[in-house]
């Protein structure tokens, strides 16, 4: 192996030998899982050798061979590295400097791994199994389907010939080109030569697809996107294709750069990891990313689809066209795609609150992970192969996105995309790092972006802002901000320059950015209330006085236009997770909660009552604490349950709609008895008949399943289990898997738990129960000892995958407080193979003692509150 790019760390391939364009031939079996492939290299020999050393993985190579200057060099041997995942070829005599061929035979395996060249089965209309073959190549997994430098700056062209079944469509980045018959049972599909790209984005799929079609209207060149579908479900698709070109023509307007291919397909996979990949011109999602049924879908589905597709999209400008140029930089891809595909939803569907949505979204996850010791920065240095889907995380997508925001309003929206027009067009086609962007944002906005920036992406972790008022004076005071509390001098090093973003602005801030670039600073206390990080566009935990909290408060109460719908949001946020931290008693959050009684927004209830419900969830083994805040929550809902009601009037809006389920699964959480007993009775009148269904709507039909689930026993368990065995979509079976993990009986759980393992449930989707069971005070426990009695298993199914073994460790532990479970957790895997999940583990564990910290701290002085205020 060898290093570049001044890293003598990372474990890449020569460079003595680089390729630059691949003629690919795969020819799929879908009935005996295998796969034959053909590939020609045009390569440069830098150096010469005689070896080259390529990215191989469960390939089994037939020969290779090398024609240089008319003369063909047959390998003499291959040699295998498992661990590096490479394989190198022995030539007899040296291949000289200059073009060469090179081409090799191989066969692989059509894994059911979602990784490489895979197979995704499905039932058709007469429930028969059936198969077809997809791939997913990010972030390392190329190398399973073809050899090839699986690096991202390793760019190259690619043409594509599929040998497929006749009856059979076959799908890849490029246009067809052309289709031969071979014989009357099997065609080769031939595809135009893509642009030069990389290996990760590379992609294919053969099956059985239907598609529906649509145009765009504004671009010189016309795009035809297309979302294909498994039979009888492309009208699942009419949203996504009916905002497809409207997102790529808003994007060629802001990028000032047009979508570069003819074609943009877009594809529902059944069995699919992540919940999409970027593939350039050929777009695989989860089913329940891209498929919407208006009449019979949740809504907040619609929202979903929105962002995953507007997320994929923006990568075909900031990732494909231009692309990191080593995984450090993979927030470059994740991060701004995340901020614009943000963007675009909100130009799109401007009544969604989708920024305020982000604010309480992405911000508060990368927030929530960076507070942790267990983070990582944004930018972190990836020397292995293995270290890489483990930053997948809230830090490069979330935080990522969240730091953008807060430069993007720094600089103003139009500069900064300014900025990124620049930035695209120098290295398009090209590879990049953090440092190309901040030098094309700089040249445009004429103020050192890096240095503004460094801290944010380069190091560790976030600032809170410790305000206080004294004689007339506000003092704020920046220190790094840790979930437990208790940072070290040496943990406290980093001064972070940080857009203070008080309202309204005070006389003696002179800067107009309110840049705090010191420890502390010193203004005027304002005559009324005063907020810090204006519409939450800041990265930080602002840590207000209770003097401050109440000016703030009554602004709330009032209506008061000085606080924004991300600020109220924002300020819940920020009190409730400073009072687990121990920055402040968890009593002042639930003081604030009573200035919000006139509240009657999604975005400010949804985490609202998340806050308020994380309390009874962790503190839950206290039953006078518990059965407090259950009050609690029936008392702060009760009011919300009347006005909305179950029912769905015809032409509400969608966040009210959205709303109403906020307010019914808070209710039957809380133990609000008329809401339980309006769900067992539309419960019961669900179940009777198939026509009866209109009863429970599909947006409220998870919180109906989950309260008369947890309020009931064998006999709705089961109604509910058929109807996730015999739901016809993935989006409704999705609802179901969430909900069973609610159930109470301990042989219910069980079976719960052994559901998630069976053959009924997709691999992926084992996150779904495990989220139900994780919210359920009498599994989460129960399913820990699951995880731990089925790890052989869960580690064998999910090792190649991009982070559901994490999942697998993270989900039963994060609502548990008990301090045994530190030591019991870390002896547990003390003997285990931790290197693709480490960081999810070290994360799990430092949550538990945050949770630990909390109870301890907090346990007394919370049960007086209550007993206090009469709950």
């Amino acid at each position: 192996m060898c290093n570049k790019s001044g890293n003598p760390n990372r474990v890449v391939l020569p460079t003595n030998v680089t390729p630059s364009h691949y003629t690919l031939t795969i020819t799929p079996d879908l009935k005996e899982f295998v796969f034959r492939g053909y590939v020609e290299i045009d390569i440069a020999v830098h150096e010469a050798t005689k070896t080259i050393q390529i990215n191989t993985k469960e390939l089994t190579l037939k020969w290779g061979r090398v024609e240089v200057d008319g003369k063909t060099h047959e390998a003499v041997n291959t040699t295998f590295d498992g661990h590096h995942e490479t394989t190198t070829l022995t030539f007899e005599s040296e291949l000289p400097v200059g073009p060469a061929l090179l081409s090799i035979y191989y066969d692989g395996i059509l894994n059911d791994k979602m990784a490489g060249f895979y197979r995704s089965s499905y039932k058709d209309a007469e429930g028969n199994t059936k198969i077809m073959g997809v791939t997913q190549f990010e972030a390392t997994e190329a190398r399973r389907a073809f050899p090839c430098w699986d690096e991202p700056s390793a760019k190259a062209t690619f043409s594509i010939k599929l040998v497929v079944p006749t009856e059979l469509e076959a799908l890849s980045n490029m246009p067809i080109e052309q289709i031969t018959m071979i014989e009357p049972e099997e065609k080769t599909v031939h595809f135009e030569k893509t642009p030069v790209m990389s290996t990760y984005l590379v992609a294919w799929a053969v099956g059985d697809f239907e598609y529906v079609e649509s145009t765009t209207t504004k671009l010189e060149n016309p795009v035809t996107c297309r979302v294909y579908t498994l039979p009888g479900l492309k009208e699942q698709g009419r949203f996504a294709v009916e905002i497809t070109p409207k997102i790529l023509e808003y994007f060629s307007e802001i990028f000032g750069t047009a979508y570069p291919l003819p074609k943009l397909d877009q594809i529902a996979v059944p069995d699919f990891d992540m919940g999409a990949m970027e593939n350039w011109g050929l777009v695989t999602y989860r089913t329940v990313a891209l498929l919407f049924d208006e009449k019979t879908s949740d809504l907040r589905f619609k929202e979903q689809v929105a962002s995953t597709v507007a997320h994929e999209l923006a990568h075909q400008w900031f990732g494909n066209l231009v692309t990191m140029e080593w995984w450090d930089h993979l927030w470059l891809n994740e991060g701004f795609a995340t901020w614009v595909g943000t963007l675009a939803v909100d130009h799109l569907f401007p009544e969604w609150d989708t920024w305020p949505t982000f604010v309480v979204t992405d911000v508060q996850r990368g927030i929530a992970l960076d507070s942790l010791r267990s983070s990582h920065p944004i930018e972190v240095p990836v020397n292995d192969p293995h270290e890489i889907h483990q930053i997948f995380d809230a830090i490069s997508y979330s935080k990522g996105a969240s730091v953008i925001r807060m430069l993007s309003n720094w600089l103003t929206v139009d500069v900064f995309l300014a900025g990124i027009r620049r930035y695209l067009k120098k290295h398009e086609y090209k590879n990049a790092t953090t440092d190309d962007l901040w030098a094309a944002l700089s040249e445009e906005s004429k103020i050192d972006v890096g240095e503004f920036m460094n801290t944010w992406t380069r190091v560790i972790g976030l600032p809170v802002l410790n305000v206080t008022e004294a004689d007339g004076v506000v003092s704020v005071e920046q220190h790094r901000y840790l979930s437990t509390n208790d940072a070290k001098p040496e943990d406290d090093e980093t001064i972070w320059w940080v857009p203070l973003g008080v309202h309204p602005k005070p006389a003696s801030i002179a800067d107009p950015n309110q840049t705090l670039k010191c420890r502390s600073l010193n203004f005027e206390i304002p005559e009324g209330p005063y907020l810090f990080n204006k519409d939450y566009s800041g990265v930080f935990r602002t840590n207000y006085p209770p003097s401050a909290i109440a000016r703030i408060g009554k602004a709330i109460l009032e209506g008061s236009d000085l606080v924004s719908l991300s600020d109220r949001a924002g300020l819940v946020a920020d009190i409730s997770s400073l009072a687990k931290s121990g920055h402040t008693a968890t009593m002042n959050f639930l003081d604030l909660v009573q200035y919000y009684k006139n509240e009657d927004t999604y975005v400010v209830w949804e985490l609202l009552v998340q806050r308020v419900g994380e309390i009874a969830s962790i503190f839950a083994d206290n039953e006078r604490i518990c059965q407090g805040m259950r009050q609690f929550q029936r008392n702060l809902i009760d009011g919300m349950v009347k006005k909305l009601g179950w029912e769905f009037p015809e032409g509400e809006d969608y966040l009210t709609s959205r709303l109403r389920n906020v307010v019914l699964r808070t209710a039957g959480r809380a133990g609000h008895e008329g809401t339980i007993a309006e769900a067992k009775r539309r419960f019961a009148i669900f179940v009777s008949a198939a026509e009866q269904d209109a009863i429970l709507h599909p947006s409220i039909r998870q919180t109906a399943f989950e309260i008369v689930l947890s309020n009931g026993g064998e006999e709705e368990f089961r109604h509910v289990l058929n109807y996730f065995l015999n739901a016809p979509k993935q989006d409704q079976q999705v609802v179901a898997l969430l909900a069973l993990g609610h159930v109470r009986q301990p042989e219910l759980i069980a079976e719960v738990q052994n559901l998630a393992i069976s053959g009924h449930v997709r691999s992926q989707d084992i996150t779904y129960v495990l989220n139900g069971l994780s919210l359920n005070t009498k599994a989460r426990l129960p399913t820990w000892e699951f995880v731990k009695t089925n790890w052989t298993l869960l580690s064998d199914r999910y090792k190649s995958s991009m982070g559901l073994l994490g999942m697998c460790v993270k989900f039963p532990l994060t609502q548990l407080a008990d301090p045994a479970l530190i030591k019991e957790v870390t002896e547990f895997f003390a003997d285990k193979d931790t290197k693709d999940f480490q960081r999810a583990l070290d994360q799990a564990i430092e949550g538990l003692s945050v949770n630990s910290a909390w109870v301890t701290r907090e346990q007394e002085s919370l049960s007086e509150w209550l007993t206090a205020n009469n709950y």
